[in-house]
């Protein structure tokens, strides 16, 4: 016995349905205050952007270090996030020659001043941020 199949008229808008709530189950993974907006590096701020994964436990952590960090300096600079699972966050690590769990430091020009790898703890990205920009 053949399995019946839904009709097109069903079947094209439960397609949409799942595509739209994988996008939005995957833009609740980014904690708010992170912008992906990654043109925005040089535009008169200092910038820090975490290359990010969701897939690893390394970088799920660095990120919610950073979101302490960017939660008592607020204004200090811009939070900015490259998602490796988007093509605009992995054409940047490639361009930037940078991997998961990563932090690039970018002055007010969007010259690259420094970049980390690994997971750091919410002192450890201030102490880094510190000996990189004026403080904080």
């Amino acid at each position: 016995m053949a399995a019946k199949r839904l009709p097109r008229v069903v079947t094209v808008p439960l397609v949409l349905l799942v595509i739209v709530l994988l996008a939005w189950l995957l833009l609740r993974m980014l904690p708010s205050g992170f912008e992906t907006d990654l043109s925005l590096v040089g535009t008169g701020e200092p910038a820090v952007v975490l290359v990010h994964d969701h897939n690893y436990v390394e970088s799920v952590t660095l990120m919610e270090n950073l979101a302490r960090v960017r939660d008592q300096h607020p204004e200090a600079m811009l939070y900015l996030v490259a998602d490796l699972n988007h093509p605009r966050g992995q054409r940047f690590a490639d361009n930037q020659d940078v991997d998961a769990v990563t932090l690039v430091l970018f002055d007010l020009h969007g010259n690259r001043v420094a970049t980390t790898r690994s997971v750091k703890d919410s002192g450890e990205i201030e102490q880094w941020l510190a000996d990189h920009l004026p403080p904080l």
